[in-house]
Order: structure tokens, then C-alpha cells, then sequence
């Protein structure tokens, strides 16, 4: 058996073995805090990272701010993906954990430093979004007299609420799916709640700077697309597999031109550059119909931009994730991840396409693991026409209507 596979395994049982005495600390503590657990004042979510996860928890915050409107709601993230909460009207105040609760990141001592700041807060509600026994353990160290969360593989062993969590391939469900699992376990009302980023005044003044400053003649006024050859990388881990290939990229820039008469935006962070140059090498396009933006916003001034365009299109990422949440028409590109899993939310929106052409039909990387795959070619498997059908399906080309 692998190292990983068994220390998996041996993890699970630690965390069975522990789930009686914490069952006993649970009576008790209803027993004492029945006020607290009915209507709780202060609440606190947990999910250090990453981005593109945290934006999936923002219809969880939507369900829980109309639930109780008169709660202080405090978000826990890393330093990287903490953008997301402070973006979200729902939160009023986010507590930055460092690297707490990203594996391998952190020092026993930092853990037990952030849960003794945790308590100082007397939180009523704690909601775990993550699966990993350290951050479930965090808000019973914190002494947070209901916690709610994912219980998978018996890792929930600390809570006091241990949501069912899917632990198969066949069980798969989307992420912010998941999420919305814990409100319905505290049997709050579920409208339709939608993933939600909002720029502020700022960062949309210095997008339309940047938009403007790149224009050539008449490009402002143009159909503007977003494309993401990048991402698959952040701190948790690195999965350039999700990349489509740079070639069919290149191709789509120059059916945008030539076809529907737009300007394109290539996105993306600083290690996104050189692959957006790569799409440009051999293109021809007139001065500032093409734009390499990757590395020269923050992300929020990404959502900016975002809002800005008729379109985003690009591999399964955070922003991805970010274009869906601002509201804009979304084409994600699917490989060794499933849009069942990670697609754009709400999945049945008419103006998200999420394409998927697997040769097997299922994921290489689910639930959070990744499944050894010896010949990667599930990105190949879209083609360039596939990919154009799905821009003609949700773009109008001048011919039929101009621009939206």
C-alpha cells in the first residue's frame, strides 16, 4: 500500500477512535448553550483556502446573512484567499490565519496561536468548510459551543453538527453544493443563492484606467472577451494539467478578431505571462485589439475588469470562479477535473458552458485527491470547434446583432 494511501488510513482511525468522548462533550455543551445555538450572534466560517473554493462558499454567506440579518459574521482565510470575504457584503470582518490550515504550511505552534485568538472572539456558531481534522479540531479548541461541518472518513470527529460528506466517485456533488449542505443542516431556507464578488469603487476605476490606457482607435467601444490560457496553480497544490492547449487558444484569438470583431484579454496572475505570450507568438492583431493583463491587477481589480467583458473563457480556475461570480456569461474548460464537481454555480444558469469531453468520463482529480493518470489527454480532447460553438452559442456576431 502506498505511503499516502495508509497514512490516510490511519488518520481515519484516529479519528473514529475519537469520536466518543467528543459525543459526550457534545450533550453537555447543548445543554449549556441552548440560547447560543438558537439564534447565535456571532458566527465564524473557516476555509483557509483557495480562492476559487472560497468563492464557492459565497452562496453558503448569502443563505446565512438572510438567515440571521442581525449576526456578526466573521470569515477565517489565509493571507492568499482572504480577497474573497472582504469582497462580500455579507461579512463584516475576516481574521487572516497566515498559512493555518494549508498542509505543510504551518507550525504546530502557529495552529495553537490562531485557536487561542479564535476564543478571545466567543464565537456562538463555528462553520468548518473543510474536511481536514485540523481545522474541524480548530473551533472545539476555540471553545465554539456549536460546530458544524463535513464529516468525512470520520474526520469530523470534533464537531458537534457532522454533515455527511461524499466519499466516492459516484456521490460526487458540486463544491458549493457542499457547502450549502451545512446551512441545511441548520435548517436554514434556500432560495437560489448565487456565488457573489464585488469590486470596490476603486478597483473599478483603476480596471477602466488600465482598459483605456491599452486601447487603440475605437477598441474601447468594442465586444471585449476575457481568456484564462492559464491558472491550475495555487498554495494548496499545482495542476497545470487543467490547461487547454496553448495552440487552441491561439486559434480562438483569431476567430475573436476576425469573427466577431473583439478585443481579447488574456488574464491571469504573474506565472500566468509567459503562457499568454505564448498564445501571441505569430498573431497579428491591430495595436490594442490584444491585451496580455496577466500579472498587472490584483483580483479584484480582475473582477473589475470581469465586468467589463461580454465573455470569459478559460480553463477550470479561480477566476473562472471569479467571472461567474460578477455575473458575466462564462465558457469553462473542463480535463481532469468535472464541472459536476467545480463547474460554474448555478450549474443550470443558461449563460454558463461548462465543456467536458473526458475519454473516460470521469475525473482524474475528485474529492480532493488526484488519481494517477498515465497519458493526460482529456484537455486535447476539446477541439477548437467544439470550443467556437459554445462562443457562437452565448456571443452575437456583427452580422447577427452587434454587440451585447
Amino acid at each position: 500500500m502506498p505511503l499516502a494511501a495508509l497514512r490516510q488510513h490511519v488518520v481515519s482511525l484516529l479519528c473514529y477512535m475519537l469520536r466518543l468522548p467528543f459525543a459526550c462533550f457534545n450533550v453537555v455543551e447543548r445543554w449549556l448553550r441552548r440560547q447560543a445555538w438558537r439564534e447565535p450572534r456571532r458566527i465564524v466560517l473557516i476555509k483557509p483556502c483557495c480562492l476559487g473554493d472560497l468563492l464557492m462558499t459565497t452562496p453558503l454567506l448569502e443563505v446565512l446573512r438572510e438567515a440571521y440579518p442581525q449576526a456578526q459574521i466573521t470569515y477565517v482565510a489565509s493571507s492568499w484567499s482572504k480577497v474573497v470575504p472582504e469582497h462580500h457584503p455579507a461579512v463584516d470582518s475576516v481574521l487572516d490565519c497566515g498559512t493555518v490550515g494549508i498542509p505543510g504550511r504551518y507550525r504546530l505552534s502557529e495552529y495553537l496561536r490562531f485557536a487561542r485568538l479564535l476564543r478571545q472572539q466567543r464565537f456562538d456558531l463555528a462553520l468548518v468548510l473543510d474536511r481536514s481534522p485540523m481545522l474541524t479540531l480548530l473551533p472545539w479548541l476555540a471553545g465554539i459551543p456549536r460546530r458544524v461541518g463535513p464529516d468525512s472518513l470520520g474526520r469530523g470527529f470534533s464537531l458537534t453538527d457532522r454533515v455527511p460528506a461524499p466519499a466516492s466517485l459516484s456521490a460526487l456533488r458540486h463544491q458549493a453544493e457542499l457547502y450549502l449542505d451545512l446551512a441545511r443542516a441548520l435548517g436554514l431556507p434556500l432560495r437560489q443563492p448565487h456565488m457573489r464578488f464585488v469590486p470596490t469603487s476603486e478597483e473599478r476605476l483603476r480596471a477602466r484606467a488600465l482598459l483605456s490606457s491599452g486601447a487603440g482607435r475605437g477598441a474601447e467601444q468594442r465586444l471585449q472577451v476575457a481568456l484564462l490560457p492559464g491558472g491550475g496553480s495555487n498554495p494548496g497544490m499545482t495542476l497545470t494539467a487543467k490547461r487547454w492547449p496553448v495552440e487552441g487558444y491561439r486559434e480562438l484569438v483569431r476567430r475573436l478578431l476576425s469573427e466577431l470583431e473583439a478585443r481579447v484579454l488574456l488574464v491571469g496572475g504573474p506565472e500566468d505571462r509567459a503562457v499568454n505570450e505564448e498564445v501571441l507568438t505569430g498573431l497579428v492583431a491591430p495595436p490594442g485589439r490584444v491585451l496580455n493583463l496577466a500579472g498587472e491587477t490584483s483580483f479584484g481589480e480582475l473582477a473589475a475588469i470581469f465586468e467589463q467583458c461580454a465573455l470569459f473563457l478559460g480553463n477550470d480556475s479561480s477566476p473562472m470562479h471569479l467571472a461567474t461570480a460578477v455575473g458575466i456569461p462564462v465558457i469553462a474548460l473542463f480535463g481532469p477535473t468535472s464541472p459536476q464537481e467545480y463547474g460554474p454555480y448555478p450549474p443550470d444558469e443558461p449563460h454558463h458552458v461548462a465543456l467536458w469531453q473526458h475519454p473516460r468520463r470521469e475525473p482524474c482529480f475528485f474529492l480532493g485527491r488526484m488519481r494517477a493518470c498515465q497519458a493526460c489527454t482529456c484537455m486535447q480532447a476539446l477541439s477548437v470547434d467544439t470550443v467556437w460553438q459554445a462562443v457562437q452559442q452565448l456571443l452575437p456576431s456583427p452580422e447577427r446583432g452587434g454587440i451585447r
